[in-house]
């Protein structure tokens, strides 16, 4: 086997892909996720606390902590299907508000009101 064909692979390192992390130990904070091809952005939040009641979304301090996220401000949703899938567009909290706000203020007509229906491309408006 000839060394000259990987002389040009030696001593030079790869690029940094930014801080590791563990896939089983989702981090706190906000993402921008698709919940299909070609759809809107969801604005996706995740944080440790005690769960949420599901009818007033008030904490129930009584219940031990855990890993929950919500998307939009509106959905609550097992943080298992999107982390960590998620973590690569991590995004501020003024950034969530905005996209949240815009699907908050859609019309229910628009094909892109419901993140989770499909969308025809072909005739569909720009998502936002």
């Amino acid at each position: 086997m000839s060394t000259a064909k990987y002389a040009n692979r030696v001593g030079k390192r790869a690029a940094s892909r930014g801080p590791a992390f563990d896939p089983e130990t989702p981090v706190a904070g906000c993402y921008r996720i698709r919940l299909n091809k070609g759809g809107p952005p969801v604005a996706l939040r995740i944080w440790f606390g005690p769960p949420l009641d599901p009818e007033t979304r008030a904490p129930m301090t009584e219940r031990s902590p855990r890993w929950q996220a919500q998307t939009n401000n509106l959905e609550l949703v097992p943080v298992m299907d999107f982390w960590p899938r998620c973590a690569r567009v991590r995004i501020s909290k003024a950034e969530h508000d905005r996209i949240a706000g815009l699907s908050a203020t859609m019309d229910a007509a628009h094909p892109f009101y419901d993140p989770r229906r499909p969308i025809d491309r072909l005739t569909a408006p720009l998502p936002f």
